[in-house]
């Protein structure tokens, strides 16, 4: 008998009464004679549609909706959960069916209140011999269920394959019970499971039919009388332990029984000519991108739904909500959808909670321990089931399994050749055997035939290959066979989104196996040279799969560990400081811990003419010192790239050295030095193409338009300017979304707020948002967001209090804050000072000019109208010295103004005549529409 609470209907619930079912539909109670019946969501959904109209026939469509609403699924779902209804219903009765089928049209429940005649037991086949009904409704099998029963209309032996606890056993009982209501065939099911010797197959088979011996005849001799007499569904369940005899049974039964219809279940099937097979996987799951926000919508897959209902069944305590999808999806992905393995997790979560549990199951699953007493003993623990699997196997497939296990995720032949010591027509013999048997799963994508162990059996064999004394040299092997794999990878030549797409899902399904290669390498039983080989060769991977926060955690990870070694020198080392500078600086921005790496990793490349590294360390050097807008280091370093480069004759190596001499000269305040070799770089066609982490650099095309794009508008030629920025970001687009970020954050951003393009710049900044975050890429993020605000700002007069410059201000970077103080003149002053000194009155920067315009507006708002001047008249010669016609043009309109304000309006006039006269282009930008509209005024 249930508690006190189970037996009491809900308060306030409607109840609904049927037989001696009692319904509270708003709560999803079910009781039979004041006890609680266990009842999953989706049985609860279809009996709700019964009951609102007790008699009538509901239609299938209405009952699909109402049990998968919004979901598209087969008929086949709702054949199988009515038929489990209607047992869980009819259990204990004999004569009467609460439920019943009007074929083609739909089902209805029989009320008491109705005067429709109850169905009897004999309207639905005849009563199967031997078959079990079971205690709960199934979950996500309808179309096997489905495919099961069509295959067996239509072969005459069908095999249920797949691994242990994925659920064979289930959907055969699930579809002989389907079968009895339809069908007017006997059907006897026989476990086999218990038997020790195949010498008793035959005799446990008559024993089900009740077949005596006394007439001394065999077995099999008296069931082949018994099975002649009507048409027969045998079901053998469990035969993989004794599969041969089995086999050679049933090959005998079906040429001695022409009405003979065969059902089994194994993890491999028998091989018999005109055999069918129905072969199972894992219950569906969310993919990886799917983004469910709450319980139901995780629900809708039937691996969370099965996790979730067996769950909240299995102790009254257990209450789910929508802060629990991410751990439910967690437990089933680890579990790879394996029916047994979620009824066991489902029990442990009354314990330990979801979220404990989804930790636990990263580390071990030992937890899933003992649950059901009822279950075979092989079905008890998971390492029960994988146990019995294993020990069936011969030597050379036990071996081989246990070496595969280091695969974290999917591979090709090709891996397992290489892992392996065995002879590859061996690996090939015992794969196929493996694959057979259910223990590893096959797949293909597109010309690629991939292979997997079940995340259940990868773990359970991966602490034997740790045991083993060759474990090191299976490991070591794995790590060269990653090396290979990228760098094959790299080399594709992939330009349509659907080959992109291709390569991405490749790299992501070895991801888990570089990090751990990694891992084993930098551990002291490992390689680390290879560890380093492979974290530098990985960098593409990382940062086409949007992970370079990751992987420059990995890098410090490593960094840190063999700093330590004594066998490692710096020589060891060199690769690994660009590689941490390049993820970390695009996801994270500067480290003050990369910086003396990079600068000792110069002296070492220097040392030992490492020229690659030299020159990756040199740009990395030259970006850093440029973001710290230190552009006179900048500047040191791009030359030293420049020279390096001409010595090594590389057509594309000279072509970066143009851009970034270019880029740091014009920062520097060198603007027409900067114009040749900034048209060099755009001139170029050379392609890198020899640099391992060359994705992880700037590429030409989109890095030199944006960077020139600037030069130009500060010379004066903004209309050209934005024609290249355009460039730029088609090109970006096409391909290069680093080099794009790169480019919108520093370059081509800060160009459309110059123009007055202020809805073009919030556009463009909230695109580098989307891409940013889209990829991995944080710290261009942080630029997009504080451009997003400068646009608010500028077009509504109002900070926001979630304003990201203010969120910022204390990690923003020199040159950052120098862009933004040519965008927002109503910066508070303390931003200008800080940003100029008095050094730069005899070394000016890029915008130096502007910084002074902009203090001499704070200047003039206060009342200092000769300070305004004075710093005015500073930022006007500044800009004429370096030719920065933008910025003269800005401090000749605000020397103007100020004239008009003293009373010199004869001056202002001149000034503006002046400066327009030396304006050719950009008509329909914001300065120059100002100059003008006051020059208009004055005349």
């Amino acid at each position: 008998m249930g508690t006190e609470e189970e037996n009491k209907g809900p308060r306030g619930d409607r109840e609904i009464r049927f037989g001696e079912y009692a319904f509270y539909p708003a709560r999803g109670v079910l009781l039979r004679d004041g006890v609680r019946v266990k009842i999953g969501s989706r049985a609860i959904a279809l009996l709700e549609a019964l009951v609102q109209r007790p008699g009538e026939t509901v239609g299938y469509a209405e009952l699909m909706r109402a049990g998968w609403p919004g979901i598209h699924v087969d008929d086949a779902n709702l054949r199988v959960q009515m038929s489990s209804l209607r047992r869980l219903l009819d259990a204990g009765q004999e004569e009467t069916s609460h439920i019943t089928n009007a074929p083609g049209r739909g089902y209805s429940l029989t009320s008491l209140t109705t005067d429709i005649a109850p169905s009897r037991a004999s309207d639905f086949g005849k009563t199967p011999i031997g078959l079990v009904s079971p205690l709960s409704t199934i979950v996500g099998r309808g179309e096997d269920v489905s495919a099961t029963i069509e295959r067996i209309g239509r072969y005459r032996c069908v095999t249920l394959v797949g691994p242990g606890g994925i659920g064979k056993t289930r959907v055969a009982v699930e579809a002989c019970w389907c079968m009895t209501y339809d069908d007017s065939r006997r059907i006897c099911f026989v476990d086999l499971a218990p038997l020790a010797s195949a010498d008793f197959v035959a005799a446990t088979i008559a024993s089900v039919l009740d077949l005596e011996g006394g007439d001394q005849a065999s077995p099999e001799l008296r069931i082949l009388r018994a099975l002649k007499e009507e048409p027969t569904l045998l079901v053998l369940d469990n035969c993989e332990h004794v599969l041969d005899v089995t086999a050679g049974l049933v090959e005998r039964l079906l040429k001695g029984v022409g009405t003979l219809r065969v059902l089994a279940t194994s993890r491999e099937p028998f091989l018999l000519e005109g055999e069918a097979t129905v072969r199972l996987g894992g219950l569906g799951l969310p993919g990886e991108d799917d983004i469910l926000p709450t319980l139901e919508a995780a629900m809708a897959y039937p691996a969370v739904e099965l996790l979730a209902e067996r769950a909240i069944s299995s102790a009254q305590t257990v209450a789910l909500d929508n802060d629990d999808v991410i751990d439910l999806i967690h437990i089933c992905r680890r579990l790879d959808g394996i029916p047994l393995a979620i009824e066991l997790a489902a029990a442990r979560i009354e314990a330990i909670g979801v979220g404990a549990l989804s930790k636990i199951l990263d580390e071990q699953f030992a937890i899933l321990g003992e649950v059901r007493r009822s279950a075979p003993p092989r079905h008890r623990t998971l390492t029960a089931m994988l146990e019995w699997s294993f020990d069936m196997l011969g030597d050379d497939e036990r071996d081989l399994l246990v070496t595969l296990s280091v695969f974290r995720g999917e591979f090709e032949m090709e891996g397992a050749i290489v892992v392996s010591p065995m002879e590859p027509d061996v690996i090939l013999r015992r794969l196929s055997g493996l694959i057979t048997k259910s223990l590893i799963i096959v797949s293909r994508t597109g010309n690629r035939i991939l292979y997997r162990l079940l995340e259940t059996t990868r773990a359970f064999c991966e602490p034997k290959l740790r045991q083993r004394c060759d474990a090191n040299d299976v490991y070591r092997r794995h790590a060269e066979y990653l090396v290979g794999y990228l760098a094959k990878t790299r080399k594709l030549d992939v330009t349509s989104t659907a080959e992109k797409s291709m390569v991405s899902a490749e790299l992501r399904s070895v991801v888990s196996d570089v990090r751990w290669a990694i891992n084993w390498g930098l551990s002291l039983e490992g390689d680390s040279r290879q560890a380093v080989r492979l974290i530098v060769d990985s960098g593409p991977m990382w940062l086409r799969l949007s992970m370079l926060k990751d992987y420059a955690l990995v890098i410090e990870q490593a960094i840190d560990i063999l700093s330590a070694d004594p066998d490692f020198t710096d020589t060891d080392l060199i690769w690994l400081a660009p590689s941490l500078h390049k993820a970390w600086y695009n996801s994270l921005g500067l480290s003050a811990k990369v910086q003396p790496l990079l600068v000792k990793t110069v002296e070492v490349a220097r040392r030992e003419n490492e020229t690659s590294c030299l020159l990756d360390c040199l740009w990395a050097l030259f970006g850093t010192r440029l973001t710290q807008a230190r552009y006179g280091a900048a500047l040191a370093y791009a030359r030293e790239f420049q020279g390096v480069a001409e010595r090594s004759s590389d057509a594309a190596q000279n072509a970066m050295a143009q851009r970034i001499v270019a880029l740091s000269m014009w920062r520097n305040g060198d603007l027409t030095s900067a114009l040749e070799h900034g048209k060099a770089a755009i001139r170029s066609r050379a392609v890198m193409t020899a640099h391992v982490q060359l994705d992880l650099m700037y590429k030409q095309g989109v890095a030199s338009r944006a960077n020139f794009s600037n030069l130009l508008w500060l010379v004066g030629q903004p209309d050209a300017a934005l024609d290249l920025a355009h460039e730029a970001m088609t090109i970006g687009l096409s391909g290069d979304l680093l080099g794009l970020s790169y480019g919108l954050g520093q370059t081509i951003i800060p160009l459309a707020f110059w123009v007055g393009d202020i809805e073009q710049a919030s556009s463009l900044s909230a695109l580098l948002v989307k891409i940013a975050m889209e990829n991995d890429l944080g710290y261009w993020a942080k630029w997009g967001r504080t451009y997003q605000s400068a646009a608010y700002r500028l077009k509504h007069g109002v900070v926001l209090a979630d304003d990201a410059i203010i969120l910022h201000q204390d990690s923003l970077d020199g040159l950052h804050r120098h862009i933004l103080a040519t965008i927002l003149p109503d910066l508070p002053i303390a931003w200008v000072t800080a940003l100029d000194s008095e050094e730069r009155r005899e070394h000016p920067h890029w915008c130096t000019a502007e910084l002074q315009r902009v203090a001499g507006l704070h200047l003039f708002k206060a009342g200092d109208f000769e300070g305004a001047r004075a710093q005015l008249e500073y930022a006007a010669d500044t800009a004429n010295s370096q030719s920065a016609l933008a910025w003269e043009l800005r401090a000749a309109t605000s020397l103007a103004e100020l004239d008009v304000r003293e009373g010199m309006a004869r001056a202002a006039r001149g000034r503006l005549e002046d400066i327009l006269g030396r304006i050719k282009e950009g008509s329909k930008t914001a300065d120059v529409r100002n100059a003008r509209r006051l020059f208009a005024n004055l005349s």
